[in-house]
């Protein structure tokens, strides 16, 4: 069981037994001592933060984990270049080549670095927005410079709002609706990367997967962000799936047909079951499936291994995300042209009522 399991369920034990009881107090102690380190951070990057000199839009969480962030800063810049603007993507490129190093991914023109030196979703991003730069490295304030240099006019910080060294114009932070406060605890005793009273920075929330809880769960939310931030707006999203391509195509897309499919999963990423359950929105029947650690440095071998268990649970098609599929194109072309088909399930950002105009408003006012 994985650290941040094992905290789930102790954020969930109603009755702990002596062995968590104790391991919940470790952990608490462990949280004060986080709460001192992060908030000294905080201020001391925040004294010294740099000025781009363009608009900066962070898109970023409060909790570890997931909340849909890469989804969410692609809608964002396919609607910033259709506005007219030139928006480039600063993210860290985490485990990839360029983390450390830094440099560019893509420019205006073309991507110039393999999938393993930009890292997975750095490199998915710079397949999918082709003309808008994408700029990897931990250092965003040297990324910046380099995305100004390229002729962008507008950023968007990716995971920015533990990212203080950078100052941004707008905040936008994503709430998993499923699990919004990391059970009221900050790591490692719960899964808030800052104490709630960050909260009040935020320019705008974004309620993610809000179709899979109820309104009473989505008001109690609600309630919650108004205690902290009277402000903001709030509106809620969720990750639609919008296409389904063979991997041999992709990133050109082909929209789901409708037609069900039985199919095997293949998946390396941190929420499998949350792929399972868009797999199955898009009207696909789930045979089985083979999860990977997160960001899996995809062999042959396991492409093999998932297309001979997909062919003996009777599956017409192995189906995997987009974040895999930038890894498997690349590494395994062989395998992937042997067997089965395989498709990748690409999903899209949505939102509910006026949301996507909301947030182009708050975009604006800072432009």
């Amino acid at each position: 069981m994985s650290l941040e399991s094992y905290v789930l369920r102790l954020m969930e034990e109603t009755r702990p037994g002596a062995v968590d009881r104790a391991a919940q107090s470790g952990l608490s102690l462990l949280e004060r001592a986080y709460r001192r380190a992060v908030t000294a951070r905080r201020a001391k990057d925040t004294a010294r933060a740099v000025h781009a000199g363009v608009p900066v839009i962070s898109v970023g969480n409060i909790t570890a984990g997931g909340t849909g962030k890469t989804p969410c800063i692609m809608k964002l810049a396919a609607a910033l270049s259709a506005a007219g603007r030139v928006p480039a993507v600063l993210t860290r490129g985490y485990r990839g080549g360029l983390e450390k190093t830094g440099g560019i991914v893509s420019d205006r023109e073309k991507i110039r670095v393999t999938q393993e030196t930009a890292g997975d979703e750095p490199y998915m991003m710079a397949m999918k927005l082709p003309g808008v730069p994408v700029i990897a490295g931990r250092d965003r304030v040297v990324s910046a410079a380099a995305a100004k240099a390229l002729g962008a006019d507008v950023l968007l910080l990716d995971d920015g709002f533990q990212y203080w060294k950078l100052a941004r114009d707008l905040d936008i932070v994503l709430i998993d609706s499923t699990h919004p406060f990391g059970g009221g605890h900050v790591l490692p005793r719960g899964l808030l990367r800052e104490p709630m009273e960050a909260m009040s920075r935020a320019g705008l929330f974004i309620l993610t997967k809000a179709g899979q809880v109820t309104e009473a769960d989505r008001a109690s939310i609600r309630r919650e962000l108004r205690a902290w931030n009277p402000g903001a707006p709030i509106v809620e999203a969720d990750h639609a799936p919008k296409t389904l391509t063979q991997l041999a195509d992709w990133p050109e897309t082909a929209l789901l047909s409708g037609e069900e499919k039985r199919v095997f999963l293949l998946s390396g990423i941190g929420n499998p079951g949350g792929f399972q359950k868009t797999a199955e929105e898009a009207g696909l029947s789930v045979v089985g499936s083979r999860t990977l650690p997160d960001h899996h440095d995809y062999t042959e071998g396991d492409l093999r291994d998932a297309l001979k268990e997909a062919a003996a649970a009777g599956a017409e098609a192995v189906v995997v995300t987009e974040k895999d599929a930038v890894k498997l194109k690349a590494k395994c072309p062989e395998a992937a042209a042997a067997g089965l088909p395989v498709y990748v399930l690409g999903i899209e950002m949505t939102f509910s009522g006026d949301g996507e105009a909301v947030c182009m408003k708050k975009a604006e006012e800072i432009l």
